[in-house]
Order: C-alpha cells, then sequence, then structure tokens
C-alpha cells in the first residue's frame, strides 16, 4: 500500500518561502503569500507564481543553503521508518521544490518523490519550471502511483496540512490532516495536532505484522 506525505509543514519543519522572505531580506510578503495559499484564500498556481517572481533574481546557492537548514519534523524519520514496517510504501508529493525535496526524501529514504522545479537562469532562480506541480497533480500522481504498485486506492493514506492537500486527502482511502487549518480538517477524515508526526501512527492500519 501506498503512503503520501506532503513536505513542508508535514515532514519538514516549516515553509521555504517565509524562511527566503526572513533571511534574504524579501520581507513578510512571501509569509502572507504562503498562509493565503496553505488556507485556500489564493489558488495555488496564483500563489506560487507570485512567491517566485518575489525571489526572481536570488542565487539559487543561497535558496538551496535556507532550503537546507530546513529540519525535519520531530518524528519524521520515526514515522516513515514505521510506515514501512507496517507494509506502507512512502512518498512525498509536494507543490514544494526539489532542492527541499530531494534532501528530505534522501534523509528519509523515500524513493517516490513529486515536486516542483525552479526554473535558472545564469546560476538565478527565474520561474517555476514547467509542468507546475499543483493540488490536483499530487492526486492524480497518488492514484497513478497506487496502480503502479498494485495498491488498491482505497487502501492507500495521504497526510498532509495544506489547501493544496485537500484533493490527495480526499481521493485516499484515509486522509490525515497534520497540524491543519479548518478547510483541511473538513476534508480530511483523521485530524492530528502536535509537534511529533509520530502522533499519526496509532491512525494507520497495520498491514503486516511487525
Amino acid at each position: 500500500m501506498l503512503i503520501s506525505f506532503d513536505l513542508e509543514g508535514t515532514l519538514v519543519s516549516g515553509e521555504l518561502f517565509p524562511a527566503l522572505g526572513e533571511r534574504l531580506g524579501y520581507g513578510s510578503g512571501l509569509g502572507a503569500l504562503t498562509r493565503a495559499a496553505m488556507e485556500g484564500c489564493l489558488p495555488f498556481e496564483e500563489a506560487l507564481e507570485q512567491r517566485t517572481s518575489l525571489i526572481r533574481g536570488a542565487s539559487l546557492n543561497s535558496v538551496k543553503g535556507i532550503a537546507d537548514s530546513l529540519p525535519l519534523v520531530r518524528g519524521a524519520a520515526e514515522t516513515v521508518r514505521a510506515v514501512v514496517e507496517m507494509g506502507y510504501t512512502p512518498a512525498i508529493l509536494t507543490g514544494g521544490f526539489d532542492i527541499l525535496a530531494l534532501r528530505a526524501a534522501g534523509e528519509l529514504g523515500v524513493h517516490h518523490v513529486l515536486c516542483n522545479r525552479f526554473r535558472v537562469s545564469d546560476g538565478k532562480v527565474d520561474g517555476v519550471a514547467s509542468p507546475m506541480v499543483t493540488a490536483h497533480t499530487k492526486a492524480d500522481y497518488m492514484m497513478k502511483l497506487c496502480d503502479a504498485l498494485g495498491a488498491p486506492l482505497e487502501g492507500c493514506v495521504a497526510v498532509g496540512d495544506g489547501a493544496n492537500d485537500i484533493p490527495m486527502l480526499m481521493a485516499a482511502g484515509l486522509g490525515i490532516a497534520f497540524n491543519a487549518g479548518e478547510r483541511v480538517r473538513e476534508a480530511a477524515q483523521i485530524s492530528v495536532d502536535g509537534p511529533d508526526l509520530r502522533k499519526i501512527l496509532p491512525h494507520i492500519p497495520r498491514l503486516t505484522p511487525s
């Protein structure tokens, strides 16, 4: 079976764009746009384009350095190990960027990753590379990955915290909202709050003996 995790706010503590705003001197606009997207007040695609336009011209190395500084959520590594032992194949499906998603996947031992990429010119951020990963892209990819793994969708799990996770949470057999807002909670069957991702584990059906 498949378990699909969102990245920022779920497996990684914090969000990349607000951190870029704070540390690269772009101000609070990046944080405000991120909150609007997370809460579903602004379409994800529009918010992502706006946020990326604000950092256009930033050195990719500087952006990557900040991405590398964002730590995993407490209990993320233990949670991924536990779900593998329970019989699940973990995946990271995110509208975030490869410079963060691939690092987290490497640390966690996750082999299935869907993420966005920056368009880069002369070593500087120049936009979002096509095709853009959106909320519906994540849900579609999850369904295709279930097919590829021979796993029925109704037995799969999705975990996320933002409005762009809603289609994925609703498509999965079990949708878990982790430290999420009201709209996301309403879309999920289970809501879990707290600083440690391991709090989701009691809600996940065990498929194989430990």
